[in-house]
């Protein structure tokens, strides 16, 4: 939300859709009328630019509104989880601290990997299958490509345990999948270099997800069910009452729910600091590049990849949908104030560079653009999702660990399940809140 604030945008405001009034002499002062029970008056709401700072709302005289469900971050987990509650009764709230699709948190960067082989555990694939499903059918609701199944190739020395892991979950689930030598990897991918010692799994199963499009289209069909979406909203604390429900606050204002998820990625700790979640935030730095001789077919037709180093590192990357090929690496920096986050590193762009030079030469090494995203990781790079241990009707979902994205559409709908029922699926076992305290 900038300072020319779209009616979209002011769509997502809770009491539907307002009349705008704007004056040039006002700068990007912005002053909305809105119905409500107790107050003739507008809501001012000032807008800055679109940066890091959450922008201040100031709503004056309101008492606190009640709903069902609030959702504290509009991130990928979060609006999925708003679009599964409006599939059943109650009113939800997402309140989101900059706006849509903003990039200072973890769920942008046009492309996300979808792997099915899943190298990370066997535990994993029946949440990714079921997320894949759930992605093609909310392409076909919302109308737009959300996945786009190109395949994706992993790659690392022989006798990588990646590989086998991969091979390993391919197995169990019976999924189709191949082994290749660098012969025949070479001969069906050659916009990549393999060496004589290199191993291919090739996993015809996964894909490329479009998050901007995947978290506009939740939004929009959530907001048609009626879910209401406040932006520049930072949630700064809540704290249940006598008889469950919870009252949530804003730098601005408050609300009250009966239930209430807290999916705010990097800020996830700050919401819940008595359970001294041991989480590391890092950022990361991806990058695209167009090949060197302007010729992109190849480059739009080749699969997803991660290839794996032997040392434990890794790159990974997408097709050129448009912007270059998308490559980035696992080389990130720590981020200990979320207000103050470093600049890209240069280390990192040279190890990107180091992987194009050896594995894919026919790309220009200069990237043409560059985003920063924000992994939240914890100590054993799985997920946490779980019921509060003080409080059965709020539940922590974050953490994603740098691997979260392909599951969202999957997690939603599960959070949305143990929302209502106050049990979560025992797939989600493995991913209960540390004993911290």
């Amino acid at each position: 939300m900038g300072s020319d604030l779209s009616q979209q945008a002011l769509g997502g405001l809770e009491s539907g859709l307002p009349t705008r009034c704007t004056d040039p002499r006002l700068g990007n002062l912005v002053l909305v009328r809105e119905p409500h029970p107790n107050r003739s008056r507008p809501t001012e709401v000032r807008t800055g630019r679109r940066d890091n700072k959450a922008r201040a709302v100031r709503d004056v005289g309101c008492r606190p509104r009640a709903y069902d469900h609030i959702v504290v971050g509009a991130g990928a987990m979060g609006a999925s989880t708003a679009h599964h509650l409006s599939n059943g009764p109650g009113r939800t709230l997402v309140l989101e601290r900059f706006y849509e699709n903003h990039p200072f948190g973890s769920s942008h960067g046009r492309t996300r990997i979808l792997r099915t082989a899943y190298a990370e555990g066997v535990a994993y694939v029946p949440l990714v299958l079921r997320a894949r499903r759930l992605w093609m059918r909310l392409g076909r609701e919302a109308g737009e490509e959300i996945f786009r199944a190109t395949g994706v190739l992993l790659a690392a020395p022989s006798g990588s345990k990646s590989l086998a892991s991969a091979q390993s979950s391919a197995r169990r689930y019976r999924l189709r999948h191949e082994l290749l030598d660098p012969e025949r990897a070479q001969e069906r991918f050659p916009a990549f270099r393999f060496a004589r010692d290199d191993a291919a799994f090739w996993d015809p199963g996964g894909g490329v997800l479009f998050p901007e499009r995947a978290i506009r289209a939740y939004r929009r069909l959530a907001h048609a069910r009626g879910v209401r979406f406040r932006w520049d909203s930072p949630v700064v604390r809540w704290r249940p009452l006598s008889g469950g429900r919870i009252v949530v606050s804003t730098a601005t204002r408050e609300y009250l729910a009966h239930s209430l998820v807290l999916s705010a990625g990097a800020w996830l700790p700050t919401l819940v600091v008595a359970l001294r979640l041991p989480l590391e935030v890092e950022q990361q730095t991806v990058y695209w590049f167009r090949a060197r001789d302007r010729t992109r077919g190849s480059y739009r037709t080749m699969p997803a990849f991660v290839w794996y180093g032997p040392q434990g590192g890794y790159h990974y990357g997408t097709p050129d949908v448009g912007d270059g090929v998308k490559i980035g690496g696992n080389e990130g920096q720590r981020v200990r104030n979320l207000a103050r986050r470093p600049p890209p590193s240069s280390r990192e762009l040279r190890s990107v560079q180091r992987f194009l030079t050896d594995r894919l030469p026919g790309l220009s090494s200069e990237p043409r653009r560059q985003v920063r995203c924000l992994y939240t990781n914890t100590t054993d790079k799985n997920f946490i999702v779980d019921f509060h241990p003080d409080h059965p009707n709020i539940v922590v979902v974050s953490a994603c660990s740098g691997h979260g994205f392909k599951f969202a559409s999957v997690m939603g709908e599960l959070i949305a399940q143990g929302v209502r029922t106050g049990r979560l699926a025992p797939v989600l076992a493995s991913f209960c809140l540390p004993k911290t305290r």
